[in-house]
């Protein structure tokens, strides 16, 4: 039997194996289109870590809330987005802020997450 936390750790697992090619991909787009390396580098690991960790946020959250009734459960979803959301906003606040962070770089891998969860959709939906 399967638990809600092994869930998520598969799911983030799965989502760490997505986010590396497309924070690598975007590494060097970057480059390419003649951002410092370093400077885009570190910003986009920072993102990308950053939106794993909001990831899997999103399954604690949901898989805790599964275990009480569901008025209970939607307090604690609604509390836990609450909080990324403040978090977020906090995220890219600093991004912009910060002189040595790169905010593009830094904000962009917070979209990985739905491009691999669009991704898996349709390669599902065609059969693979």
């Amino acid at each position: 039997m399967t638990t809600g936390m092994q869930i998520v750790r598969e799911e983030t697992w799965r989502m760490l194996r997505g986010i590396a090619p497309l924070t690598l991909v975007a590494f060097g787009v970057f480059v390419l289109a003649g951002a410092e390396p370093v400077r885009a580098g570190i910003s986009l690991l920072l993102g990308a870590c950053y939106s794993l960790i909001l990831f899997r946020m999103i399954g604690k959250s949901a898989a805790k809330a599964a275990l009480f009734p569901p008025a209970q459960g939607i307090r604690i979803v609604r509390r836990g987005y609450f909080f990324r959301y403040v978090l977020t906003g906090v995220m890219v606040f600093a991004a912009i802020k910060t002189p040595f962070i790169q905010p593009l770089a830094a904000v962009l891998p917070l979209f990985f997450p739905k491009v691999i969860l669009l991704w898996s959709a349709a390669v599902q939906r065609k059969g693979g």
